[in-house]
């Protein structure tokens, strides 16, 4: 991803003067003549930074260049990759690997950042090793062998003790380094875990670009995010504004969070989320360069009904016939495409609001047009009924397989679209009270 090198070389020109040689040695045969590279870590991402070619002695070398302190690894391969801290305020960083894979093969030579780094993920893999033997272990007994469970959990919790007993004393080592900094941050997101977000943001800084540089940057975005205890969808939206206010002091953290925010919506939802992102933050095929490459496709489909887009010209069906969508807007200043269900609650909560839209502003060249999302031709006819609803009213009567949803992007009921007569899209309110705060300012 290009945004991951942009943001490291915005950040080099203050550590100019400042840089750390990396080196190291691969100490088996046929090592030679192999290329590895030097990734950079924003969040839980990574992106080539630096190359280097391995001579025939098996050293390789990446010149000094002032890296902004962070973790970084070193890759053979997709696979093969070692975590690494790397700070200008050591001169350079020395390594040796006897063999492959790298992390279980290390020895750190030169640099204390890093011998706290492995001594620690040494210890780490131990306790590990213990856990998951004490867990096959169980596995076998019966539960009558209390007193051998009892003996396996106190292993556990022995290993365990020792691990937290070892990161203290490294951490006490040197309680400034990066290394410190990422393993407190990390204890404090999962202190604030199950808390409020104004947990997470009383104990990390989003705009702290070194905390960008480590993996805990997106722990703490998942837990803000969990923190919310969201009910809606809509929550994801104010949620995501903050993040990005918060992130906001640090041009780097906010651009990142951004990206990260449309891959996370993206991959996992809620997709209003990722349809306000876009629509807001991104617009343009400008914006969408910012954004990760593996989106793309993603995003460019979602920009084509962002505000300023021409909307698709589709039939507009009932059992009595139907008429295109161009021709029934052609004669208004502004028309709502309202998407709705004539089973859904919530689209009935709007149905009042926007009748009295409807009558005040059809005057000044308002139209309401529904689109319902119904398979039911009988609940089409008596949700009309029923509501008085004053506006034609269209459905295909294949609910959500329906051509105007993939066309439109309907992603819930209900769903609101603002055209002009031209059929371009001039608003996407999120509800009839963000549609009248439109008409009040536009339809004098």
């Amino acid at each position: 991803m290009r945004l991951l090198v942009l943001l490291l070389l915005a950040c080099a020109p203050a550590l100019r003067g400042l840089a750390q040689v990396v080196q190291g040695d691969l100490r088996w045969p046929g090592a030679n003549g192999r290329t590895i590279r030097l990734l950079a870590t924003l969040g839980s991402r990574h992106q080539v930074a630096d190359s280097a070619v391995v001579d025939a002695s098996g050293h390789f070398r990446f010149e000094a260049f002032p890296h902004p302190r962070g973790f970084f690894q070193l890759a053979l391969n997709d696979s093969d990759a070692v975590d690494i801290i790397l700070d200008t305020a050591e001169v350079g960083v020395e390594l040796e690997f006897a063999a492959q894979p790298l992390q279980y093969n290390i020895r750190v030579k030169r640099s204390p950042e890093n011998k706290r780094l492995w001594e620690y993920k040494l210890v780490s893999k131990e306790a590990q090793a213990i856990r998951a033997s004490v867990f096959a272990q169980k596995q076998e007994l019966k539960p009558e062998d209390s007193a051998r469970i009892l003996a396996l959990d106190s292993i556990a919790a022995r290993a365990q003790l020792l691990k937290e007993e070892h990161l203290a004393a490294v951490i006490a080592q040197a309680p400034r380094s990066f290394f410190a900094k990422v393993v407190q941050a990390d204890r404090a997101v999962e202190g604030a875990a199950q808390g409020s977000p104004q947990a997470v943001l009383d104990v990390f800084n989003f705009s702290d670009a070194e905390l960008l540089r480590s993996s805990v940057y997106d722990k703490a975005v998942i837990t803000f995010l969990r923190n919310i205890h969201a009910s809606s969808e809509e929550q994801f939206i104010s949620a995501s504004d903050s993040l990005l206010y918060y992130a906001g002091r640090d041009p780097n953290c906010r651009a990142y969070m951004l990206d990260h925010l449309i891959d996370l919506y993206a991959t996992y939802g809620p997709d209003l989320a990722l349809q306000y992102l876009i629509d807001r933050h991104v617009v343009s095929e400008e914006g969408l360069r910012r954004i990760d490459p593996r989106l793309h496709a993603k995003v460019r489909e979602i920009l084509l009904m962002s505000v300023g887009r021409t909307a698709p010209d589709i039939q507009l069906p009932t059992p009595e016939g139907g008429m295109l969508l161009s021709s029934a807007v052609a004669r208004n200043r502004a028309t709502a495409l309202f998407f709705y269900s004539s089973t859904c609650d919530h689209c009935h909560q709007e149905m009042g609001p926007l009748k009295e839209l409807y009558t005040a502003f059809k005057g000044r060249g308002f139209d309401v047009i529904g689109i319902a999302l119904d398979a039911d031709s009988a609940e089409f006819r008596q949700c009309i009924a029923e509501r008085a609803l004053p506006w034609p009213c269209y459905s295909e009567f294949k609910g959500w397989g329906a051509e105007a949803v993939k066309r439109f992007q309907v992603r819930a009921t209900p769903w609101f679209y603002l055209l002009d007569d031209r059929l371009r899209i001039v608003a996407k309110p999120a509800d009839a009270a963000a549609l009248g705060a439109w008409l009040a300012q536009h339809l004098r």
